[in-house]
């Protein structure tokens, strides 16, 4: 039904859906439960330091194979540095 997609096409997912930036909740799993079901997965970064996003991102690395994303604040205290995570 979504084979001639433009954005299933362009992110290699396979429903038209995205999961929304939720700081707190939008956890490597939640990201990486979405992303096995076909749609894209973000992690919400919120206030995370860099430190903390890096193991969420690895998490949901081992957890799925298929693209997520992540959703940086641009009002965290940490902003600079988890552009570059």
């Amino acid at each position: 039904m979504f084979e001639n997609n433009v954005i299933t096409k362009l992110l290699n997912i396979k429903y038209p859906i995205f999961q929304g930036g939720m700081a707190w909740i939008g956890t490597a799993e939640l990201a990486s439960a979405v992303s096995n079901a076909g749609g894209l997965g973000i992690i919400g970064a919120g206030h995370m330091p860099p430190d903390a996003l890096r193991a969420e991102i690895q998490k949901a690395k081992g957890w799925t194979k298929n693209p997520f994303g992540v959703n940086i604040m641009l009002m965290s205290p940490f902003v600079k540095e988890v552009m570059q995570v």
